[in-house]
């Protein structure tokens, strides 16, 4: 009888568990920032927003601007490019961005990420053509990212060389972000849910 007691307690108890950590992992119960005060006065809204647009540079590989539905967006075209392959045409494009949702009652910044990536390559496989499709996307949170390419071919305009070659390093773009946005007294929070980084 104790055992079958124990044996329900430890089953209820990782039912509980697993309801938690789906609801957790869809961002019901996610914290929204405005618990943690900040030891610096924070400044408003309107002058953070353009500290964050100053983070833009001519040779910086990625864009922040202003958009509809949330504050500020961060566009970064990892790799877009098409090249031919010895008996193939092959593309490939990689997409970073990134939505910062202020707000100024929490004084907290609120940081959505999305990452997508296409490759498609048509030619043949042996004596049998074949086409090949793959696409992944990801939303929400990316805790670490880091990654690096090259791909040389047979260039669109003819003659062979080198098609791409980039680095992609997430704190390049959020670490800036979060320095910023830390350093004017206000917290910068990652969401897991886009509706909590939109207006």
């Amino acid at each position: 009888m104790l055992i079958i007691l124990i044996t329900t307690l430890l089953a209820l108890l990782a039912v509980a568990g697993a309801v938690w950590a789906i609801f957790f992992g869809l961002g019901i119960f996610e914290y929204l920032g405005g618990k943690k005060k900040s030891a610096l006065p924070a400044i408003d809204k309107v002058t953070l927003k353009e500290k964050i647009l100053a983070l833009n540079a001519p040779n910086s590989p990625y864009q922040i601007i202003g958009a509809k539905e949330t504050d500020l967006v961060i566009e970064w075209k990892i790799v877009d490019a098409e090249w031919y392959g010895i008996f193939s045409k092959e593309k490939v494009n990689k997409t970073y961005n990134a939505f910062l949702f202020l707000d100024e009652n929490r004084r907290t910044v609120r940081y959505y990420e999305e990452m997508g990536s296409v490759e498609w390559h048509a030619g043949t496989d042996g004596l049998k053509p074949s086409i090949l499709y793959r696409k992944e996307f990801f939303k929400g949170r990316i805790l670490f990212r880091k990654s690096w390419g090259v791909q040389y071919g047979i260039k669109k305009g003819g003659g062979l060389g080198k098609i791409y070659e980039y680095k992609f390093d997430i704190g390049y773009i959020r670490d800036p972000i979060r320095k910023v946005v830390e350093g004017n007294g206000w917290e910068f929070v990652p969401v897991v849910r886009k509706e909590h980084a939109i207006f």
